[in-house]
C-alpha cells in the first residue's frame, strides 16, 4: 500500500511526458475544487437563511402554544392557571386573544389581525425588543392602553406611531348583530393611541397589531376568553415531555404544539429546498468528475513504460488498480481541500463584512446571511471522495486489464 501511495503521489505532482496530461489533471482538480466550493457556500447560505427565518418567526411563534380543538376561543379559569403554574418546565406563559378587525385613522382604513396580549407576553417572547423600530413596545405604558402596530399597517394608515395626536379607531362586528348593513348598530368601535411600531418581515408587518388583552376582550365582547396560551420553557430541549404532560392534563379538546409543529410546512420547505439544490450541484459535480476519468486515462497512456517496468519488478494487477484509484482520490482530495478552504474563507468574510448584498434595499438584512456547519463540510468532503473513486474506477480497471498484453511489450 505504501508503494502504490508513493507512486500515486509522485504521479500527482511530477511533470508528465505529455504536457496535455498536466493540463487535464489541473483542470480536473480545479473543477472538483470549484464544485466543492459551490456546495459548501450554497449550503451555508441556506443555513443562514433558515436561521434568519427562524429568528423572525420566534417573534410570533412561541416555544409551545396551546389552542382549542373544540372552538375558536376558550375560557380562562382557575383550573387552567393552576395547571400551568404547576408544570415544572414552564418559565412564563401568556394569554392571547386574536381576531381580525378594521382599523381607521385619518380617513385611511386597513384590515389587521389584532393580538390581545397580557403583561407576560414579552417575557414569553423576549426577542421582540430587537424588532421595535419606533417608540416603545409597552402597550401598558403608565398603566394605560396603547397599540403597537406592524410597520406595514402603520404605513397603510399613514400613521406616524410616535407623533400621532389622534387615536386609531378599531371596528369589530357585534356578535349579536343580525345584519352588517347598519354600521352604527352592527359594529363595536373603540379608540386607542399608538405607542410604537415593529418591523420583522412583510408577512407580519402588514398583518399584526398588538393591544392589551383586556381592551380587546371588551372590544370583541369576548370577556374572559382567549384564543391560545403561549409558553416559554425553562429547558426548550425538553419540550417533548412538557407537551406530552400538558396534552394529558388538557385532554383531547386542546392541542399542544412546539415551534416546529406550528410552522411544519415552512421548515420542511426550507429543508427540502436546501437538499434539492445540494442534489443539483452534486449532479453537476458528478459531470465535472468526468475530467478525472479523462485525466487518468491519459495518465495510463503516459505511464505505459513505467508500469511495464513495475510489473516486471512484481507489481500485481490489484496494485495497478489501487495505484490509479489512489491517484484519482488524491486528485479529488486536492481539489476538495482547496475548494473547501476557499469557501470557508469567503463565508467568514461574508459573515463579518457582507460583500454580497441581498437584492432590494427594503429587506430586513442588507447582505446574504451565512452559517457554516461542520456536518455540511463533512458531507461535501465525503461526496467528493466518493465521486473521485467512482470516476477513477474505469481507468484503473482498464490499466490492470491490459498490463500483461500491452505494457510488457515495452520490455522486448
Amino acid at each position: 500500500m505504501n508503494l502504490t501511495y508513493n507512486i500515486a503521489k509522485r504521479y500527482l505532482f511530477s511533470k508528465k511526458q505529455t504536457n496535455a496530461v498536466n493540463i487535464i489533471a489541473g483542470v480536473s482538480a480545479t473543477s472538483i475544487g470549484v464544485g466543492a466550493m459551490a456546495l459548501v457556500m450554497v449550503l451555508s447560505v441556506f443555513n443562514g437563511l433558515e436561521s434568519l427565518v427562524k429568528s423572525m418567526y420566534t417573534v410570533f411563534y412561541p416555544e409551545i402554544v396551546v389552542t382549542s380543538n373544540a372552538s375558536k376561543t376558550f375560557e380562562i379559569n382557575t383550573e387552567l392557571e393552576q395547571m400551568l403554574k404547576q408544570e415544572n418546565n414552564i418559565l412564563h406563559y401568556s394569554f392571547i386573544l386574536e381576531d381580525n378587525a378594521l382599523l381607521e385613522y385619518g380617513g385611511q382604513q386597513q384590515i389587521a389581525t389584532i393580538k390581545g396580549i397580557d403583561r407576560n407576553y414579552f417575557k414569553v417572547i423576549p426577542e421582540f425588543d430587537s424588532f421595535v423600530v419606533k417608540g416603545t413596545k409597552d402597550v401598558f405604558y403608565n398603566n394605560g392602553e396603547f397599540m403597537l402596530l406592524g410597520a406595514g399597517i402603520a404605513y397603510g394608515l399613514n400613521l406616524n406611531t410616535t407623533e400621532s395626536i389622534e387615536p386609531v379607531g378599531i371596528y369589530m362586528p357585534k356578535k349579536t348583530a343580525a345584519s352588517l348593513s347598519n354600521v352604527e348598530n352592527s359594529f363595536q368601535k373603540q379608540y386607542i393611541y399608538s405607542c410604537g411600531s415593529f418591523a420583522i418581515s412583510d408577512e407580519f408587518d402588514t398583518k399584526y397589531v398588538l393591544v392589551p388583552l383586556s381592551f380587546f376582550q371588551q372590544l370583541s365582547m369576548q370577556y374572559n376568553q382567549i384564543s391560545k396560551v403561549e409558553i416559554k420553557l425553562k429547558d426548550k430541549n425538553n419540550d417533548a415531555a412538557t407537551i406530552a404532560s400538558l396534552q394529558q392534563k388538557l385532554g383531547a379538546d386542546f392541542q399542544v404544539k412546539n415551534r416546529y409543529q406550528q410552522n411544519e410546512i415552512l421548515y420542511k420547505v426550507l429543508r427540502t429546498e436546501k437538499w434539492i439544490v445540494f442534489a443539483i450541484l452534486a449532479a453537476i459535480l458528478c459531470i465535472a468528475s468526468f475530467n478525472i476519468t479523462g485525466a487518468l486515462s491519459m495518465l495510463v497512456l503516459d505511464k505505459k513504460k513505467d508500469l511495464a517496468v513495475l510489473t516486471a519488478l512484481g507489481l500485481e494487477r490489484n496494485d495497478v488498480v489501487k495505484l490509479f484509484l489512489l491517484e484519482g482520490v488524491l486528485l479529488s482530495l486536492l481539489g476538495a481541500v482547496v475548494g473547501i478552504v476557499l469557501a470557508v474563507i469567503f463565508l467568514i468574510i461574508q459573515d463579518k463584512i457582507g460583500i454580497v448584498p441581498m437584492p432590494g434595499s427594503t429587506f430586513v438584512i442588507q447582505h446574504y446571511p451565512v452559517k457554516i456547519q461542520l456536518l455540511d463540510i463533512i458531507v461535501v468532503f465525503i461526496l467528493v471522495i466518493l465521486i473521485g473513486i467512482v470516476a477513477s474506477w474505469l481507468p484503473s480497471k482498464y490499466a490492470a486489464k491490459n498490463i500483461e498484453k500491452e505494457y510488457l511489450s515495452y520490455l522486448s
